[in-house]
């Protein structure tokens, strides 16, 4: 079929955003934010493309906030429009992504979570996706985690005091005593970064665990779909 001069045309707006370099995230923004009267006005295609690159703009330059209203918007047009790629990407997931990435920076982890775990449901062999659920989850410390972590600030304070007490008083009165307190002062030390990793490993195990049963369970459901009795 013969392209028509029509398939060819360009409106100017979208000339003038398409010419400012595409790393230049903050001329980006200031545009589409000054001509936003101008664009909602524009062709549904031109519209979107420049919607999509704005989101972009403001999740790059760290305005969350904004990008989450933003994202919102995009997301409703692609349901409406029942987009899934647009220019060869999968339009929905990667806005979705993004928007984990920005509840994430903006410390709100349990949005970031919900958001992943649909994401798993989408793609459960994604890894990107899993590790970033696991990074999210382990934002959450445990109670338990907090009093290792307590106990080894105490254990390390408590060395301090040790090696004061063994300068100050051990090494200049009490000389047969330097071995002994020599290696109470090592074991003091010693099992204050032992609890302090033994902690942590445990708590990432934990959670490395519970989301791996996670993506277990989504990949069983789907390998394994209910039947609906009729």
């Amino acid at each position: 079929m013969r392209q028509t001069e029509d398939s060819f045309y360009h409106s100017s707006v979208y000339q003038e955003f398409k010419g400012i370099e595409q790393s230049e995230f903050r001329n980006i923004v200031r545009f589409f934010e000054s001509r936003t009267d101008e664009i909602v006005h524009l062709e549904f295609n031109e519209y979107f493309e420049l919607l999509l690159t704005y989101a972009e703009a403001l999740f790059e330059i760290g305005t969350y906030h904004s990008f989450l209203a933003v994202a919102d918007q995009a997301i409703e047009i692609t349901i409406e429009q029942n987009i899934k790629y647009y220019h060869g990407e999968d339009v929905f997931f990667n806005i979705l992504f993004k928007k984990a990435a920005a509840h994430y920076n903006l410390m709100e982890y349990d949005k970031a979570k919900h958001i992943l775990k649909e994401l798993i449901k989408m793609d459960s062999g994604n890894e990107l996706i899993i590790r970033f659920l696991k990074k999210c989850t382990r934002q959450e410390k445990p109670s338990y985690l907090k009093s290792t972590r307590a106990i080894s600030v105490f254990l390390f304070l408590l060395t301090a005091g040790i090696i004061a007490l063994e300068l100050c008083l051990v090494r200049p009165f009490f000389s047969a005593y330097i071995d002994l307190i020599e290696l109470v002062r090592n074991i003091t030390f010693a099992a204050g970064w032992a609890i302090l990793i033994a902690g942590d490993l445990f708590f990432r195990w934990r959670v490395n665990t519970r989301v791996n049963k996670l993506v277990a369970s989504i990949k069983e459901k789907k390998n394994n779909p209910v039947k609906e009795i009729a």
